[in-house]
């Protein structure tokens, strides 16, 4: 009681413009706070650095998240140790879904460890019939944890709000067959919209799978695109590329010479056609964002 009055007595020795003044900093450090809260905020595109594979984060204005993939051959543990740390530091609480392009493993393996870390409320896949075992854990653990899974098809639409959509291209009933990855030529491919501004994601897409999107037409520009399967030779083929006609192409690979990721003969294509290139074997994670027009990229060096 004796402090309580001790402080009352020294809050009435106070001047009073020293309370104004603390009435004022507490106003301008609540507009400053509204303020900051209503400015636009851009959509946003990770490429994680996961060596051998793919791991992409699409983070609309809204606030809604989508994961693309979550696998690599060459990183151990790359869901517990690399994706899901770093989904964390930037702030993801929750994915809204998470598209599985194909069952390989360098494109899955990582994500039970993600289904355990976090809520996901929907996953998409395309449901190819595969027995690897990085797949079919994941499928399990799904369906433990009650997560509904939707076949992937071209057609469909993933609403980001904010006029941000994800729409996919591929793959389309009947799936394609007697290639030489029928897998890789069925994975989904799909494209990300906001505005004037335009995301191509192709997963693992071989040439055959190239030519039967293309067959179908629709394929759109767009100014960013996925150097298909790591940047392999057998993708992202000329054709592909001249419908496209991208500014910058992004590859996730590990960089080296063996696995041909990325490959010699992908690269000068590329160079011929004066598209930039940003490979995360060499500037590590990838950000890139807009406001609906021009993209901005992040990243710890220069890009080629």
């Amino acid at each position: 009681m004796e402090r309580i009055r001790a402080w009352i007595t020294w809050a009435r020795r106070v001047a009073p413009e020293r309370y104004l003044l603390l009435l004022l900093v507490l106003l301008a450090v609540g507009l400053w706070m509204v303020a900051w809260r209503s400015l636009p905020r851009p959509l946003e595109v990770v490429s994680f650095s996961v060596g051998d594979g793919d791991c992409f984060l699409v983070r609309a204005p809204s606030g809604r998240t989508v994961m693309i993939d979550c696998g690599s051959r060459s990183t151990k543990k790359v869901g517990a140790q690399v994706i899901v740390p770093n989904l964390l530091l930037l702030g993801v609480r929750k994915l809204d879904a998470i598209i599985i392009t194909h069952p390989d493993s360098d494109h899955v393996n990582g994500i039970p460890d993600v289904l355990d870390a976090l809520p996901v409320d929907r996953i998409f896949d395309p449901e190819i019939p595969d027995e690897l075992t990085d797949y079919q854990q994941v499928v399990a653990l799904a369906k433990q944890k009650e997560i509904p899974r939707f076949r992937a098809r071209a057609g469909e639409l993933i609403n980001l709000g904010g006029g941000v959509r994800l729409c996919l291209l591929a793959p389309v009933d009947p799936l394609i067959t007697g290639t030489s990855s029928d897998t890789n030529n069925n994975c989904v491919v799909s494209l990300l919209e906001y505005r004037h501004a335009h995301m191509l994601f192709t997963g693992d897409l071989q040439r055959e799978g190239e030519q039967a999107l293309l067959a179908r037409g629709g394929v759109p520009h767009a100014e960013i695109m996925e150097a298909a399967h790591h940047g392999s030779h057998n993708g992202s083929s000329e054709a592909l590329l001249d419908t496209v006609k991208p500014y910058t192409t992004v590859i996730s690979c590990v960089g080296d010479v063996n696995s041909g990721h990325p490959h010699p003969a992908l690269l000068a294509r590329l160079r011929q056609r004066g598209i930039g290139i940003l490979r995360t074997d060499v500037l590590g994670e990838i950000h890139l964002t807009t406001y609906g027009k021009d993209w901005h990229t992040t990243s710890y060096r220069q890009p080629e």
